[in-house]
């Protein structure tokens, strides 16, 4: 008896290179609203993250 088996998941096509970047700009969203003392911590946790991205690390 043969029997089918389902991969987990929606088959998935070849990665998309800039996602880590979208989703390390996704961080700047609201910026607006924050104070401007709050916006230097989130260019810092931006810029590490496209860092780690462009480093291959993300």
């Amino acid at each position: 008896m043969d029997e089918f088996y389902e991969t987990e998941g929606p088959s998935s096509g070849p990665a998309d290179p800039d996602a880590g970047v979208r989703n390390a700009l996704d961080a700047l969203d609201g910026l607006d609203d924050l104070p401007p003392a709050d916006h230097v911590a989130r260019f810092e946790t931006v810029h590490d993250a496209l860092r780690a991205h462009l480093s291959g690390d993300a």
